[in-house]
Protein backbone atom coordinates (compact mmCIF):
# COMPACT_ATOMS: atom_id res chain seq x y z
CA UNK A 1 0.00 0.00 0.00
CA UNK A 2 0.85 3.78 -0.97
CA UNK A 3 1.15 6.96 1.93
CA UNK A 4 -1.49 8.09 0.30
CA UNK A 5 -5.30 8.45 1.53
CA UNK A 6 -8.61 9.47 0.84
CA UNK A 7 -9.84 12.95 1.79
CA UNK A 8 -13.24 13.56 1.88
CA UNK A 9 -14.86 16.82 2.67
CA UNK A 10 -18.57 16.28 2.80
CA UNK A 11 -20.08 20.08 3.12
CA UNK A 12 -23.47 21.95 3.18
CA UNK A 13 -22.80 22.92 -0.74
CA UNK A 14 -20.05 21.09 -2.04
CA UNK A 15 -18.66 17.29 -1.48
CA UNK A 16 -15.21 16.96 -2.52
CA UNK A 17 -13.46 13.62 -2.73
CA UNK A 18 -9.65 13.66 -3.46
CA UNK A 19 -6.34 11.42 -3.40
CA UNK A 20 -4.24 12.90 -0.79
CA UNK A 21 -0.38 12.06 -1.16
CA UNK A 22 2.53 12.25 1.62
CA UNK A 23 3.41 15.60 0.79
CA UNK A 24 -0.25 16.92 1.98
CA UNK A 25 -0.40 17.53 -2.13
CA UNK A 26 -3.70 17.47 -3.51
CA UNK A 27 -3.12 14.65 -6.62
CA UNK A 28 -6.50 14.08 -8.09
CA UNK A 29 -9.91 15.72 -6.74
CA UNK A 30 -13.49 15.31 -8.14
CA UNK A 31 -16.68 17.50 -6.67
CA UNK A 32 -20.52 17.34 -7.07
CA UNK A 33 -23.04 19.85 -5.67
CA UNK A 34 -24.66 18.25 -2.27
CA UNK A 35 -27.95 19.53 -3.10
CA UNK A 36 -27.99 16.90 -6.37
CA UNK A 37 -28.26 13.86 -3.68
CA UNK A 38 -31.07 13.63 -1.46
CA UNK A 39 -30.08 10.32 0.46
CA UNK A 40 -27.45 9.22 2.55
CA UNK A 41 -27.33 6.22 0.03
CA UNK A 42 -26.60 8.88 -2.53
CA UNK A 43 -23.99 10.30 -1.28
CA UNK A 44 -21.92 7.63 0.06
CA UNK A 45 -22.75 5.92 -3.29
CA UNK A 46 -21.29 8.67 -5.06
CA UNK A 47 -18.02 9.02 -2.79
CA UNK A 48 -17.83 5.40 -3.33
CA UNK A 49 -18.02 5.91 -7.54
CA UNK A 50 -15.32 8.76 -6.86
CA UNK A 51 -12.73 6.74 -5.08
CA UNK A 52 -13.04 4.07 -7.60
CA UNK A 53 -11.55 6.52 -10.33
CA UNK A 54 -9.22 8.38 -8.41
CA UNK A 55 -7.65 5.12 -6.76
CA UNK A 56 -8.47 3.01 -9.32
CA UNK A 57 -5.12 1.13 -8.46
CA UNK A 58 -6.22 0.26 -5.28
CA UNK A 59 -2.74 1.92 -3.72
CA UNK A 60 -4.88 3.42 -0.58
CA UNK A 61 -6.15 1.82 2.32
CA UNK A 62 -7.33 4.96 4.84
CA UNK A 63 -10.04 7.23 4.37
CA UNK A 64 -10.52 10.35 6.48
CA UNK A 65 -13.92 11.66 6.21
CA UNK A 66 -15.06 15.12 7.64
CA UNK A 67 -18.75 15.99 8.30
CA UNK A 68 -20.48 19.32 8.96
CA UNK A 69 -21.53 17.82 12.38
CA UNK A 70 -20.52 17.74 16.09
CA UNK A 71 -17.81 14.87 16.45
CA UNK A 72 -15.73 12.90 19.16
CA UNK A 73 -13.92 10.19 19.48
CA UNK A 74 -16.08 6.91 19.44
CA UNK A 75 -19.14 8.95 18.36
CA UNK A 76 -21.40 5.95 16.31
CA UNK A 77 -24.70 8.08 15.04
CA UNK A 78 -24.57 11.52 13.03
CA UNK A 79 -26.79 13.79 14.78
CA UNK A 80 -27.60 18.49 14.12
CA UNK A 81 -26.71 17.70 10.79
CA UNK A 82 -28.69 21.17 9.76
CA UNK A 83 -26.59 21.46 6.66
CA UNK A 84 -27.49 18.21 5.33
CA UNK A 85 -30.81 16.93 7.10
CA UNK A 86 -30.80 13.09 4.94
CA UNK A 87 -27.34 12.18 7.10
CA UNK A 88 -29.46 13.22 10.55
CA UNK A 89 -29.52 9.79 12.78
CA UNK A 90 -27.27 7.97 9.65
CA UNK A 91 -24.69 5.33 12.05
CA UNK A 92 -20.89 5.28 11.16
CA UNK A 93 -21.31 1.57 10.59
CA UNK A 94 -24.05 2.02 7.52
CA UNK A 95 -21.05 4.38 6.11
CA UNK A 96 -18.26 2.40 6.37
CA UNK A 97 -20.29 -0.48 4.53
CA UNK A 98 -19.70 1.33 1.46
CA UNK A 99 -15.98 1.15 1.87
CA UNK A 100 -15.13 -2.65 2.11
CA UNK A 101 -11.48 -3.36 2.64
CA UNK A 102 -10.52 0.46 3.56
CA UNK A 103 -10.01 1.74 7.20
CA UNK A 104 -12.91 4.65 7.82
CA UNK A 105 -12.13 7.69 9.90
CA UNK A 106 -14.50 10.63 10.90
CA UNK A 107 -14.32 13.98 12.19
CA UNK A 108 -15.83 17.20 12.26
CA UNK A 109 -15.32 19.01 9.06
CA UNK A 110 -13.16 22.44 10.51
CA UNK A 111 -11.50 20.26 13.32
CA UNK A 112 -9.78 18.28 10.16
CA UNK A 113 -8.43 22.45 8.62
CA UNK A 114 -7.61 23.15 12.34
CA UNK A 115 -5.19 19.61 12.97
CA UNK A 116 -4.02 20.89 9.71
CA UNK A 117 -3.24 24.37 10.17
CA UNK A 118 -1.77 23.67 13.88
CA UNK A 119 1.08 20.99 12.28
CA UNK A 120 1.65 21.89 9.19
CA UNK A 121 0.28 25.45 8.47
CA UNK A 122 0.19 29.21 10.06
CA UNK A 123 -0.09 27.85 13.87
CA UNK A 124 2.19 24.84 13.58
CA UNK A 125 4.99 27.01 16.00
CA UNK A 126 1.87 27.51 18.41
CA UNK A 127 1.00 25.10 21.43
CA UNK A 128 -2.36 26.92 21.76
CA UNK A 129 -4.42 28.26 18.65
CA UNK A 130 -8.04 28.56 17.39
CA UNK A 131 -8.97 28.48 13.51
CA UNK A 132 -11.96 30.23 12.29
CA UNK A 133 -13.66 30.27 8.98
CA UNK A 134 -15.90 32.68 7.82
CA UNK A 135 -17.85 31.85 4.83
CA UNK A 136 -21.42 31.46 4.01
CA UNK A 137 -21.91 30.42 7.67
CA UNK A 138 -19.28 30.14 11.04
CA UNK A 139 -16.96 27.19 11.79
CA UNK A 140 -14.13 27.07 14.43
CA UNK A 141 -11.44 24.75 16.12
CA UNK A 142 -9.88 24.72 19.24
CA UNK A 143 -6.25 23.67 19.53
CA UNK A 144 -5.12 23.18 23.21
CA UNK A 145 -1.66 22.03 24.18
CA UNK A 146 -1.35 20.49 20.64
CA UNK A 147 -4.47 18.93 20.85
CA UNK A 148 -7.47 19.40 19.06
CA UNK A 149 -10.34 19.88 21.42
CA UNK A 150 -13.60 18.23 21.09
CA UNK A 151 -15.22 18.78 24.55
CA UNK A 152 -17.76 16.31 26.59
CA UNK A 153 -19.95 16.02 23.90
CA UNK A 154 -18.24 16.77 20.57
CA UNK A 155 -19.22 20.73 20.34
CA UNK A 156 -16.26 22.50 20.86
CA UNK A 157 -15.11 25.10 18.36
CA UNK A 158 -18.73 26.10 17.96
CA UNK A 159 -18.66 29.55 17.80
CA UNK A 160 -21.02 30.28 15.54
CA UNK A 161 -23.49 29.93 17.82
CA UNK A 162 -21.72 32.18 20.43
CA UNK A 163 -23.84 35.14 21.54
CA UNK A 164 -22.58 37.99 20.79
CA UNK A 165 -25.14 40.88 20.33
CA UNK A 166 -28.79 41.39 21.87
CA UNK A 167 -29.95 42.50 18.08
CA UNK A 168 -32.42 39.99 16.99
CA UNK A 169 -31.02 39.77 13.61
CA UNK A 170 -30.80 36.15 12.40
CA UNK A 171 -30.25 35.24 8.68
CA UNK A 172 -29.25 31.54 9.53
CA UNK A 173 -30.90 28.33 11.70
CA UNK A 174 -29.18 29.98 14.65
CA UNK A 175 -30.51 31.69 17.94
CA UNK A 176 -30.59 35.29 17.30
CA UNK A 177 -27.70 37.11 17.98
CA UNK A 178 -25.16 34.87 17.69
CA UNK A 179 -21.93 35.05 15.38
CA UNK A 180 -22.99 33.18 12.66
CA UNK A 181 -26.47 34.99 12.39
CA UNK A 182 -24.64 38.52 12.89
CA UNK A 183 -21.19 37.51 10.97
CA UNK A 184 -21.52 35.24 8.50
CA UNK A 185 -21.27 35.55 4.56
CA UNK A 186 -25.05 34.63 4.65
CA UNK A 187 -25.75 37.28 7.29
CA UNK A 188 -23.29 40.24 5.06
CA UNK A 189 -25.31 39.27 2.04
CA UNK A 190 -28.62 39.79 3.38
CA UNK A 191 -27.62 43.13 5.08
CA UNK A 192 -26.51 43.90 1.06
CA UNK A 193 -29.64 42.97 -0.63
CA UNK A 194 -31.51 45.22 2.56
CA UNK A 195 -29.54 47.69 1.01
CA UNK A 196 -29.31 47.57 -2.96
CA UNK A 197 -31.56 45.01 -3.79
CA UNK A 198 -32.73 41.19 -4.02
CA UNK A 199 -29.53 40.63 -6.38
CA UNK A 200 -26.81 41.99 -4.01
CA UNK A 201 -23.84 40.03 -3.17
CA UNK A 202 -21.75 40.24 0.15
CA UNK A 203 -18.98 41.45 -2.80
CA UNK A 204 -21.13 44.45 -3.45
CA UNK A 205 -21.44 45.84 0.02
CA UNK A 206 -17.92 45.54 0.46
CA UNK A 207 -16.68 47.46 -3.52
CA UNK A 208 -19.16 49.80 -1.44
CA UNK A 209 -17.68 50.17 1.36
CA UNK A 210 -14.40 50.75 -0.44
CA UNK A 211 -16.02 53.86 -1.93
CA UNK A 212 -16.75 55.48 0.83
CA UNK A 213 -20.20 54.33 1.18
CA UNK A 214 -21.81 55.38 4.21
CA UNK A 215 -24.64 52.81 4.48
CA UNK A 216 -21.85 50.13 3.95
CA UNK A 217 -19.45 51.60 6.08
CA UNK A 218 -21.99 51.11 8.85
CA UNK A 219 -22.52 47.57 8.17
CA UNK A 220 -18.89 46.62 8.26
CA UNK A 221 -18.58 48.80 11.17
CA UNK A 222 -20.86 47.10 12.54
CA UNK A 223 -19.49 43.66 11.61
CA UNK A 224 -16.08 44.85 12.89
CA UNK A 225 -17.84 45.25 16.04
CA UNK A 226 -19.65 42.27 16.60
CA UNK A 227 -16.60 40.16 15.33
CA UNK A 228 -14.02 41.44 17.86
CA UNK A 229 -16.70 41.04 20.67
CA UNK A 230 -15.92 36.76 19.58
CA UNK A 231 -12.46 37.45 19.32
CA UNK A 232 -12.37 39.38 22.93
CA UNK A 233 -14.25 36.67 24.29
CA UNK A 234 -12.36 33.81 23.36
CA UNK A 235 -9.21 35.66 24.11
CA UNK A 236 -10.06 35.87 27.56
CA UNK A 237 -11.43 32.14 27.84
CA UNK A 238 -9.59 30.23 26.13
CA UNK A 239 -6.13 32.23 25.68
CA UNK A 240 -4.42 30.91 22.59
CA UNK A 241 -1.43 32.06 21.10
CA UNK A 242 -2.83 32.72 17.79
CA UNK A 243 -5.97 33.22 15.85
CA UNK A 244 -5.59 31.76 11.92
CA UNK A 245 -8.60 33.24 10.65
CA UNK A 246 -10.08 32.66 6.96
CA UNK A 247 -13.06 31.85 4.60
CA UNK A 248 -13.91 33.19 1.61
CA UNK A 249 -15.37 36.65 3.51
CA UNK A 250 -11.68 36.88 4.56
CA UNK A 251 -9.88 35.88 2.03
CA UNK A 252 -11.60 38.54 -0.71
CA UNK A 253 -10.96 41.39 2.61
CA UNK A 254 -7.86 40.67 3.88
CA UNK A 255 -7.82 44.28 5.43
CA UNK A 256 -10.70 43.19 7.63
CA UNK A 257 -7.81 40.89 9.89
CA UNK A 258 -6.21 44.45 11.31
CA UNK A 259 -9.81 46.06 11.98
CA UNK A 260 -10.06 42.81 13.57
CA UNK A 261 -7.51 43.28 16.13
CA UNK A 262 -7.62 46.91 16.48
CA UNK A 263 -11.12 46.26 18.03
CA UNK A 264 -10.37 43.27 19.86
CA UNK A 265 -7.07 44.63 22.12
CA UNK A 266 -9.73 47.45 23.52
CA UNK A 267 -11.75 44.46 24.78
CA UNK A 268 -9.11 42.89 26.93
CA UNK A 269 -7.26 43.07 29.72
CA UNK A 270 -4.69 45.10 29.05
CA UNK A 271 -1.90 43.02 29.31
CA UNK A 272 -3.46 40.93 26.78
CA UNK A 273 -4.32 43.71 24.01
CA UNK A 274 -0.44 42.94 22.85
CA UNK A 275 -0.70 39.42 22.83
CA UNK A 276 -4.00 39.26 20.15
CA UNK A 277 -2.40 37.48 17.05
CA UNK A 278 -4.76 37.22 13.87
CA UNK A 279 -3.13 35.58 10.87
CA UNK A 280 -4.04 34.23 7.46
CA UNK A 281 -4.61 30.02 6.87
CA UNK A 282 -1.63 28.44 5.29
CA UNK A 283 -3.93 26.03 3.36
CA UNK A 284 -6.32 27.07 0.77
CA UNK A 285 -9.97 26.32 -0.94
CA UNK A 286 -8.62 22.45 -0.81
CA UNK A 287 -8.13 22.34 3.15
CA UNK A 288 -10.92 20.14 3.79
CA UNK A 289 -9.72 17.21 1.83
CA UNK A 290 -6.56 17.33 2.96
CA UNK A 291 -7.38 17.77 6.37
CA UNK A 292 -9.74 14.37 6.18
CA UNK A 293 -6.50 13.10 4.44
CA UNK A 294 -4.32 13.97 7.06
CA UNK A 295 -6.49 13.06 10.03
CA UNK A 296 -6.78 9.51 8.42
CA UNK A 297 -2.90 8.97 8.27
CA UNK A 298 -2.61 10.12 11.59
CA UNK A 299 -5.09 7.38 13.23
CA UNK A 300 -3.52 4.05 12.86
CA UNK A 301 -6.52 2.57 14.93
CA UNK A 302 -9.87 2.62 13.14
CA UNK A 303 -11.17 -0.26 12.25
CA UNK A 304 -10.70 -1.82 8.57
CA UNK A 305 -14.47 -3.22 7.20
CA UNK A 306 -14.30 -6.33 5.67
Amino acid sequence: MSNSVIGVDIGGTNIRVGLVNEHLELVRKETALTSEFQSADEVFNYVKRVIEKVDHHKTVDKIGIALPVPWKKRTEIICDATNIPCLEGVHTEFIKRFFPGYEVHFENDVNVVTLLESEHGASQAYDQSIYITVSTGIGSGIVLNNEVLHGAHGYAGEIGSMVISDNDKSYSTLHPGTLEALCSGRALEKESQNLYGSEATAHLLFEKYKQHDEKAASVVNTWVEYFSNAIASLMQTIDPDIFVIGGAVIHNNQWLIDKIIESAKTKVFEHLSDKVKVVLPKFGPDAGVIGAGYMALKNNKGARTT
